[in-house]
């Protein structure tokens, strides 16, 4: 798949409604392809609006579909592509039903399927020879629309539509549309494994807040390299941020950073929501969601916000260095059965465990190195890193903590900091035999936690620094392991009662830390302006020969891209402060570059001598 640049697509005439006879206008439409040519994007998402497109059972409005035709005749007439979104029930705010739905489940009710699969059919029809359409999209946000479901019902449904795409197309990509919600933690039926063997690609939709610079920029390419394990490209298929809930010029910031890390993660494209404002204060959504009127990259008079300049830079960079590709991750965080399962009598949290796969990706990114996702119940796909993380975790498979130690024995890494949870219910770790994992003899008592203050001092290699808990952090949150390391260990204390233990293992070594700062660290606003933890993470790759680029400044991101033998650094500015550094490291070696001082946001390609 051609990395994908462009939009999510109504038309501002009409919005929602633009197919209606009273809204269609085909000259504002091929206005509007040819504004998104022009910022170099090259495809956009459309929508068949479900109850526009069939009012009544067994029949699709061929008016409507004539239309429809007529949008993919303008954008093949000025080569933009589109990805046509079938089953459109929620749109901005609102779920807008087939009416003659009556309340039939979506997932499983046979009418209902019948329903869907023939408007799927006669959209397919009209798209099939069209080769400005680059792909479809079984749905807009179905979760919102059809609720969570069985996962067999959700496949069931999928399976079908698709079923009824390729019977008609069988060789453009199909996609689910779904979100990729899974990726948060829980499941809402959209078993991304499942899926992974019915669809052709996944596209996660991201509309997400957080109290921490370096963890909200990084949570797109968090999202991508979730989704990217199962082994289907991934783009970003809808990310933006309202002129209602940030300024224009920090919303077009927020764009380029969402660009370069889809790219830096190994994404295959952007399609930011939406390509312009609206005007209709009046009619729903928007007289009840106003803030949806204001999504888009042009403002309702098709006037280019500063949003839509970053659209024509991450064109120009594509150009010239969209044949580069970054350097394979090292090193994966194990995700547990239970951050997508809920087991029996047990009480999960899937906030805790997201929010520690995120400071842990967010420590090896200032550390140097980036992080994929494998499941703890694929053992196969560890073989393809040198280190495995678990950062905090509490709940795997008794079976993982042995197919862990022989990942170690063979030759693998695993490294494992312990959290003992957040309430006085089933506290500690659920780990069978931690004696056996450390190396270690452990002193807790049943019941009764040891803790570290709300904050306290690590050191590690001549450097010392302050951990902050966050606010109102209980006692089991701040639960640290007192351990005894035996003879067979390499210990290190690295502050009072906390220790960063090396176990031999075969032909590798586990490493553990006795205490949770990854999840400590998760809920601090702003706490990776300043926290040095960083440096652990760094000693860990040192330890397991993980390869690390970075600046002398850890706001200051630094990655590799290779093309061939060809070797580029891109650096980038985290902050939302100017920055500045005087030197990178990578590939096994630190180079002097001139002092560079960067925006707030910013990118820069070094050039790089291997």
């Amino acid at each position: 798949m051609d990395y994908l640049l462009g939009v999510n697509y109504w038309s501002r005439s009409g919005a929602l409604f633009m197919w209606e006879e009273e809204n269609w206008n085909p000259q504002i439409v091929e206005e509007e392809v040819l504004q998104m040519k022009r910022l170099g994007m090259n495809c956009c998402r459309s929508f068949i609006f479900s109850p526009t497109f069939m009012s009544e059972a067994n029949r699709v409005d061929e008016d409507h579909l004539k239309r429809f035709d007529e949008f993919l005749t303008i954008c093949e007439k000025h080569s933009l592509s589109t990805i046509p979104t079938f089953i459109v029930g929620h749109m901005s705010g609102q779920n807008w039903d087939f009416p003659f739905r009556n309340g039939r489940d979506l997932y499983s009710d046979e009418f209902m399927i019948r329903q869907q699969c023939l408007l799927v059919k006669r959209v397919v029809e009209i798209c099939k020879s069209r080769f400005g359409v680059r792909a479809y999209l079984l749905s807009n946000e179905m979760p919102l629309y059809g609720g969570n479901g069985a996962v067999t019902d959700v496949i069931w449904w999928a399976e079908k539509l698709v079923e009824a795409v390729r019977a008609e197309d069988p060789d453009k990509p199909v996609g689910v549309g779904d979100g990729c919600w899974n990726a948060f933690g829980g499941n809402n039926g959209f078993d991304l494994r499942g899926l992974s063997e019915i669809a052709d690609f996944f596209g996660p939709h991201m509309y997400v807040s957080e109290p921490d610079t370096y963890r909200h920029s990084m949570i797109a390419e968090l999202l991508i390299r979730f989704c990217k394990r199962y082994g289907l490209p991934v783009i970003m298929e809808e990310f933006g941020a309202s002129s209602s809930h940030a300024s224009d010029d920090a919303v077009a910031l927020y764009y380029e950073e969402v660009f370069f890390n889809t790219f830096m993660a190994g994404g295959k494209g952007n399609l930011s929501w939406c390509l312009s404002d609206f005007p209709y204060v009046d009619i729903e959504p928007y007289v009840h969601h106003p803030f949806e009127l204001r999504f888009g990259i042009l403002d309702d008079r098709g006037r280019e916000k500063p949003a839509a300049l970053k659209f024509r830079r991450f064109d120009k960079f594509l150009k010239e260095f969209g044949q580069y590709r970054p350097l394979k991750a090292e090193a994966a965080i194990v995700v547990p059965s239970a951050y997508n399962e809920r087991f029996p009598f047990s009480n999960e949290d899937f906030a805790e465990q997201r929010g520690a796969f995120l400071q842990c990706a967010v420590l090896a990114s200032k550390a140097g190195f980036d992080v994929d996702f494998v499941d703890e119940d694929s053992p196969g796909s560890w073989e393809d890193y040198k280190l495995l993380l678990l950062p905090c975790a509490r709940r795997l498979l008794a079976t993982s903590w042995d197919k862990l130690l022989d990942f170690a024995s063979g030759g693998g890494t695993v490294y494992w900091s312990y959290y003992a949870g957040s309430s006085s219910i089933q506290q500690g770790t659920w780990m069978q035999d931690v004696e056996a994992f450390t190396g270690s003899k452990f002193h807790r008592r049943y019941g009764l936690p040891d803790f570290v203050d709300d904050s306290f001092k690590v050191e590690l290699d001549g450097n010392i620094w302050e951990v902050r808990c966050g606010r109102g952090s209980n006692v089991w949150e701040r639960s640290i392991l007192r351990v005894t390391p035996s003879d067979n260990v390499n210990a290190e204390r690295i502050g009072e009662d906390l220790w960063y233990i090396q176990r031999p293992m075969g032909s590798g070594k586990v490493l553990f830390a006795n205490f949770p700062f990854e999840q400590l660290l998760s809920v601090v606003p702003s706490a990776n302006d300043y926290d040095q933890s960083f440096l652990l993470y760094r000693r860990i790759a040192q330890d397991t020969g993980v390869e690390v680029s970075h600046t002398d400044n850890p706001m200051i991101r630094a990655r590799r891209l290779r093309r061939e033998e060809e070797v580029k650094v891109l650096i980038q500015n985290v902050s939302w402060e100017a920055q500045g550094c005087s030197s990178i490291t990578a590939s096994g070696r630190k180079k002097k570059i001139e002092e560079c001082i960067m925006e707030p946001k910013q990118t820069i390609i070094q050039e790089w001598e291997t």
